[in-house]
């Protein structure tokens, strides 16, 4: 690895107190040297404040931690001798990733250095090159406006003995400017659709610049913030203030019919101190949220509790777990009352849906409203491929007032112990997959197992989230082709032909009330072969075979009875019960007969998942 050699030419100055380190000096490093190894402070620290004015803004008592940027873009050093008198060391060692920085030829005395890092190239300050320890050295360059990146601060007093022995040590570098989150308390997350623009405006000046000492100087007022309401967190990073500072939050929004309203929010006491986060949290209150409805923008997803299911790092535990990662096939959305009575969506398809309308109705509530009414509880722009989410429901907290499918106005309480045995759901939406779903006859049971990958199989190997998709896509296409007139009308020219384990001719009526009422697949992941297929839908392909299969994975023209498809169909054929006695496995007739017809089937776009594009184009890695 190239290393790069840093050093600063300063002239010296007497240094300020600094924090006390404790080093050791291992037997196998160099004399007269000094290495640090370099970390971030990974979280701000919470300031915790009291209520500000009449409850309209209050500082948050608790927040989660902010992880801190992999790595940093850039770092400079100062080292100075134990009189203060900056020196110019010409042998040094940083790392290309700024993770340790070596010291060499240092002679016997004490010494101190002082680092500044960077952890986001983007932002409004600058490191200068100081004359003295007490001038700046990073400086805010455009006026007026928060510094808006990370930047990091420590100095370190360290001493070199007279038998020259080298010294270690950890130093972890300090978050040198404060963070400011604005956050919008909304008891429907969906009315942020609503929200036309937020702005911050402070009375009260911060900080322009921080000193090689590690003080801070000069002072500026902020202008108005804006903030980009597209983004789930609205932030910024500033130099520290001597004082609080007050201000107000000023918030733009409409009404249904278009018309804009602006709502202004005064607090006070706002402390930005150097490594420490306050939020703001504002509680906006639209007019018209009184309706319990969610209406849910595609680009608003992300501010309700939201994930793709089988992205590339979700672990084993996940998807082999059945109660989070199991469905039916004729039920790919799940609507559910998930964690704190929010309404729990998951989707198993690579297919997304668009345009859902979500209805709920409750049992036993009494009041205006009956049990057999069917209510609008949310819409969705959007449903992604394989989202998983929770969208909390005013509903939970406060009494609301929703639409039946009659079009009656209906008032609900609050509804805080919400439980799955409270409530139905059902859904209307436009969808040409749903639609081939629903002509599908079987109903199979789909999960996912490790088999006997852990316990020295030769041919078991650990399923990934990737193949767990693959997996979805078969199990639907499967099941699709079996229900379809064009399977039914070739499987008529094999009457006679497909004999079972004692080479008995089968009965087609009864094979197809066979692969009607088949209803589990446990998907597995083989290696060695091209499959294992058995009992208890026992079902395992090669990673080949899964990716195989679809119609576009081999040359258009070429033999649909390739070796991924005929190793489905032979291991589908062990689970309806057939061994190699019969050519429902071996003997290139069952297997021969699926493959054409599910090429056919997919080359037309006939299948719910024809394409292997339409799995390997969905986001797959974070």
């Amino acid at each position: 690895m190239k290393k790069k050699h840093a050093i600063l030419l300063l002239p010296a100055l007497l240094l300020a107190a600094c924090d006390d380190y404790n080093f050791n000096a291992p037997d196998t490093a160099a004399a007269g040297s000094a290495t640090f190894e370099i970390s971030t402070q990974h979280a701000f620290g919470l300031e915790v404040s009291s209520r500000a004015g009449e409850g309209v803004v209050e500082m948050a008592d608790s927040i989660a931690t902010y992880a801190a940027p992999e790595g940093i873009t850039k770092l400079e050093y100062i080292l100075t001798d134990g009189e203060g008198r900056l020196i110019n060391h010409r042998y040094a060692r940083l790392e290309d990733d700024y993770s340790r920085l070596t010291l060499e030829g240092l002679a016997c005395g004490s010494y101190s250095i002082m680092f500044l890092a960077t952890g986001t190239d983007a932002g409004n300050a600058a490191a200068s090159q100081p004359a003295a320890t007490a001038e700046p050295w990073i400086v805010n360059k455009v006026e007026n406006e928060p510094v808006n990146s990370l930047h990091y601060y420590k100095k370190v007093d360290f001493a070199v003995g007279f038998d020259q022995a080298p010294v270690r040590g950890q130093v972890e570098l300090d978050l040198a400017v404060a963070r400011v989150d604005v956050v919008l308390d909304m008891a429907n997350l969906s009315l942020w659709r609503n929200i036309k623009s937020v702005s911050l405006s402070v009375d009260g000046e911060v900080y322009t610049h921080m000193k090689a000492d590690g003080t801070y100087g000069g002072s500026a007022s902020l202008d108005t913030l804006a903030f980009d309401c597209s983004k789930s967190l609205m932030s910024f990073t500033t130099f520290p203030s001597e004082e609080p500072v007050n201000g107000t939050v000023e918030v733009v929004a409409a009404l249904e019919n278009g018309t804009e309203f602006t709502t202004r929010y005064n607090f006070s006491g706002l402390s930005l101190q150097q490594g420490r986060l306050s939020r703001i949290v504002v509680p906006f209150r639209h007019p018209e949220a009184s309706s319990g409805r969610l209406y849910v923008l595609e680009k608003e997803l992300s501010r309700f509790d939201t994930d793709t299911m089988f992205m590339s790092d979700e672990p084993r535990e996940v998807f082999y777990n059945t109660s989070r990662r199991s469905f039916y096939t004729d039920t790919p959305l799940q609507l559910s009352i998930g964690a704190g009575g929010a309404l729990s969506v998951k989707y198993f398809s690579p297919i997304g849906l668009r345009d859902v309308r979500v209805l709920a109705r409750l049992r036993s509530i009494g009041g205006e409203y009956t049990d057999d009414e069917w209510f609008d509880i949310a819409y969705l722009e959007a449903i992604p491929a394989f989202l998983e989410g929770l969208f909390k429901m005013p509903l939970v907290e406060r009494e609301c007032t929703f639409t039946t499918t009659t079009g009656r106005k209906i008032r609900i309480p609050a509804q805080p112990a919400l439980q799955a045995s409270d409530i139905e759901f059902k859904f209307e939406t436009q969808s040409e997959f749903l639609d081939k779903i629903a002509k599908t006859e079987s109903r199979y049971y789909i999960c996912f197992s490790k088999y006997g990958a852990d316990s020295g199989h030769a041919s078991w190997r650990h399923m990934t989230p990737e193949l767990c998709r693959h997996a979805i896509a078969l199990a639907y296409n499967m099941g699709f082709m079996f229900s379809s007139p064009e399977f039914s009308a070739e499987l008529d020219t094999y009457d006679g032909i497909l004999k079972d384990n004692g080479g008995n001719a089968i009965d087609l009526n009864v094979l197809r009330t066979k692969l009607r009422n088949f209803n589990k697949l446990q998907f597995g992941r083989v290696v060695g072969v091209g499959g294992l297929g058995g009992g208890n839908g026992t079902y395992g392909l090669a990673d080949y075979c899964y990716r195989g299969v679809y119609h576009d994975a081999t040359a258009p023209g070429s033999n649909p009875h390739n070796y991924a498809r005929m190793a489905m169909f032979h291991e589908f054929g062990h689970c309806l019960g057939y061994n190699h006695n019969s050519n429902m496995t071996y003997g290139d007739q069952w297997t021969v007969l699926c493959a054409k017809v599910f090429v056919q089937l997919g080359q037309e776009g006939k299948l719910p998942v024809s394409n292997l594009t339409d799995i390997t184009s969905l986001p797959y890695n974070r």
